[in-house]
């Protein structure tokens, strides 16, 4: 599948990251992950990012963002929402682009409701309403290079399985290029 630009007809959020999920916040109700393996992750061990940390988080990690994403975010602004996104939605003392590979990477933020993945809400480039993405899907696009990222083009529209196998684990070099 190619990428599309801004100017072609296709929303390249849809082919990108599949159609829009129901998100359920995690304050309002919570769940036990039904899956094959349920998640490593204790939500008593998440210490949050202050804001200080998180501006830290988001001017680190901007560095790294692929051309493709500086591209497609209309503003240096939107991308670095979607950035202070990951940020909330991770441990203060973990790091999800940059940490060592050997660590699993745990979500915190929302999940979605169907299959309990990890999920942020924003507002697409062009768009006026908000929707939800898979975490790992948006990782990919923003830091990916184009060998890994064409390789994951070719998958389901869905979220990409995690080589640890916890899905609401969110470290970039976890992603699986498998199906």
């Amino acid at each position: 599948m190619a990428f599309s630009c801004r100017m072609c007809t296709e929303n390249p959020f849809t082919a990108l990251f599949g159609p829009p999920q129901k998100v359920e916040d995690k304050q309002k109700k919570k769940k036990t992950i039904s899956s094959s393996q349920p998640s490593q992750r204790n939500e008593k061990d998440f210490t949050p990012r202050s804001e200080a940390e998180i501006d830290a988080a988001v001017k680190q990690w901007a560095q790294y963002a692929h051309p493709r994403a500086r591209d497609f975010f209309t503003t240096q602004e939107q991308l670095e929402e979607v950035l202070m996104q990951l940020a909330k939605g991770t441990d203060k003392n973990d790091d999800p682009i940059l940490g060592p590979e050997e660590k699993c990477v745990y979500w915190y933020g929302d999940v979605t409701k169907d299959d309990l993945q990890a999920a942020i809400r924003m507002v697409k480039p062009g768009e006026s309403s908000e929707s939800v993405t898979y975490v790992n899907r948006v990782l990919a696009f923003i830091f990916a290079t184009d060998e890994s990222f064409e390789k994951l083009m070719q998958l389901k529209k869905e979220p990409f399985k995690m080589s640890c196998g916890d899905q609401l684990c969110v470290h970039l070099a976890h992603i699986s290029l498998s199906t």
